[in-house]
């Protein structure tokens, strides 16, 4: 599992190490490529809009949600259910 943000590397590297560690790798989308191409990018704002996309070993998209609120537990929910279906 990876979660893809477009800060730089070492803002990712302060951010996992404040929160003690997290169970999956922190990538660096700072060229904006990654959220360009999965339509999340708001490029007048430069970042991308907070987005959950699951993909299996295959690269199929087995789900998305490019509204993801990180206050409504449902959201999470579903990722869960997604990812318990792997």
């Amino acid at each position: 599992m990876v979660a893809v943000s477009t800060d730089q590397v070492y803002a990712l590297k302060i951010f996992k190490q404040a929160l003690g560690g997290l169970p999956f790798e922190l990538a660096s989308d700072w060229m904006r490529k990654i959220s360009g191409a999965y339509g999340v990018l708001d490029a007048a704002g430069g970042y991308a809009k907070r987005s959950v996309f699951v993909l299996d070993a295959h690269h199929r998209l087995l789900y998305q949600n490019t509204a993801f609120e990180s206050g409504n537990r449902t959201h999470y929910q579903a990722v869960l259910d997604v990812l318990k279906g792997q």
